[in-house]
């Protein structure tokens, strides 16, 4: 788990630059109203509070990225299906306290989510197969021309282009928040989050939680 002294604690509202302060109130509200119950994304949204106007700048573009659904670009369970991805696949735990609650929300299949993190991809549905390989094939800058053509056919083609960059903006987000030191939870406690959520332990979040 990363030391927790490397994360950047947010500073107190008059500590800013009164030029920066809308920024500053924008991000604090947005993670109040979003995460109140989440400590690693609060963690990581108090860490970006340090820079008011980037973290702003950042925060509405996770909101833009978030939208794709209501755009018509790719569906809310599609970007969901993303993070499962990335998470596993780079080993890192922390986005997965309110990533799998809001992908089981949104229709992510709970067997998807456990055959992506157990390595069991033949279990994985075609459609849901072609998101986990292109969302590698971005990120490793390995798209061909027959693989985005697909893409564009499933979504559209400015719905490719926009799930394209929701891909490039999840997965700088997951290094920034390894990188300020946001805890990552062990696999047995995120193993315990699904069978919760599955077995209904623990309430699933509404689906528009966190979209706007």
């Amino acid at each position: 788990m990363p030391d927790p002294k490397r994360l950047p604690t947010p500073p107190g509202r008059e500590d800013v630059d009164p030029a920066e302060l809308d920024d500053y109130d924008f991000v604090s509200q947005r993670t109040q109203k979003r995460y109140s119950e989440y400590a690693t994304p609060k963690a990581y949204f108090g860490a970006l509070m340090n820079s008011p106007p980037l973290a702003a700048a950042l925060v509405r573009l996770g909101i833009l990225v978030r939208q794709g659904e209501l755009r018509g670009s790719y569906s809310d369970a599609e970007r969901e299906l993303v993070d499962i991805v990335l998470g596993t696949d780079w080993g890192y735990n922390g986005i997965f306290t309110v990533h799998i609650p809001d992908a089981i929300a949104v229709g992510v299949r709970p067997e998807a989510i456990e055959a992506i993190r157990s390595g069991r991809e033949d279990e994985l549905l075609p459609e849901e197969r072609q998101i986990v390989e292109y969302a590698r094939a971005v990120v490793t800058g390995e798209v061909t021309d027959e693989r985005y053509a697909a893409m564009c056919e499933r979504m559209s083609p400015r719905g490719a282009l926009e799930f394209t960059i929701f891909i490039g903006f999840l997965a700088m987000t997951i290094r920034l928040w390894q990188a300020v030191g946001v805890p990552n939870p062990d696999d047995e406690e995120i193993d315990a989050l699904v069978r919760d959520l599955v077995e209904g332990r623990i309430d699933i979040p509404d689906p528009a939680a966190r979209i706007g």
